[in-house]
């Protein structure tokens, strides 16, 4: 990260370059749990680590509109298709009615294929923010951005399972992301507020189990599980054949 603030809180020295990694997602994988344990006893740290996300947010979107700006100014086609773009835009919106737009601007949802773009794209990319699933600190502070209810998960011999956390704004809504591996394979159990992101549940096959109505899909060679618990919807994906989901479902615990 080459641009600090001047109020920028320090670390630890040795611990400076591995934090600085793993902001911008360039901390091997196999780093994590030993930063992220370091993280959870040193104020200090988690104070220097949560200023380089917020700064690493904010330049992504500074380039961007600079960017943006710049490339409008230096061209002048560029700009006469952007002035001809809205005009086209306010007399498209002028002529539509109410109920055709509706049809033509759905809102996001979440459904089998939006769970298994998040699950492909953030199996080897880092979460927009990011919390350690072991600190109830973070991740009620996650809790509260995505407005959803923490989730533990306790395998045998292993009480934080959770490798890596976070939160992923793809479909536009806070969606909150746990990411663990069983049996050497990826699993990502997905938790979001259906106010803000509506669970949509066409198809798959229904399962009633331990008081869930569960909807069940296998895309490719991924086996997503869909339900809603209240206001709460979830799902989890697993490798297809390699993992089963059941296993791991009667492990995760909405606290």
């Amino acid at each position: 990260m080459d641009k600090v603030d001047a109020n920028l809180i320090s670390g630890c020295p040795e611990w400076s370059e591995a934090i600085n990694a793993m902001v911008d997602g360039e901390l091997p994988s196999s780093e994590h749990h030993r930063v992220w344990q370091h993280l959870q006893t040193c104020p200090r740290c988690r104070q220097h680590y949560r200023q380089l996300q917020a700064i690493r947010k904010r330049m992504q979107k500074t380039n961007w509109a600079f960017l943006w700006a710049k490339a409008i100014k230096e061209n002048r086609r560029l700009r006469r298709w952007l002035v001809a773009g809205t005009l086209f835009a306010a007399l498209l919106s002028a002529s539509l009615t109410f109920g055709l737009a509706r049809r033509l601007f759905k809102p996001p949802q979440m459904t089998p294929t939006s769970a298994i773009g998040i699950f492909r794209y953030h199996s080897h990319a880092p979460l927009e923010w990011s919390f350690n699933p072991c600190c109830l600190s973070g991740a009620t502070c996650m809790a509260e951005r995505a407005k959803v209810i923490p989730a533990k998960l306790t395998l045998p011999k292993n009480p934080n399972a959770w490798e890596r956390a976070g939160i992923c704004e793809c479909l536009g809504v806070p969606v909150a992301v746990y990411c663990a591996t069983v049996n050497r394979q990826p699993i990502m159990f997905l938790n979001f507020n259906t106010n803000l992101l509506p669970l949509k549940l066409d198809g798959g096959t229904v399962v009633k189990w331990d008081e869930k109505i569960l909807h069940c899909y296998v895309v490719d060679d991924v086996h997503i599980l869909l339900w809603r618990e209240g206001q709460h919807g979830c799902a989890l994906l697993v490798p297809f054949g390699k993992v089963n989901p059941l296993q791991i479902l009667s492990r995760i615990r909405l606290h």
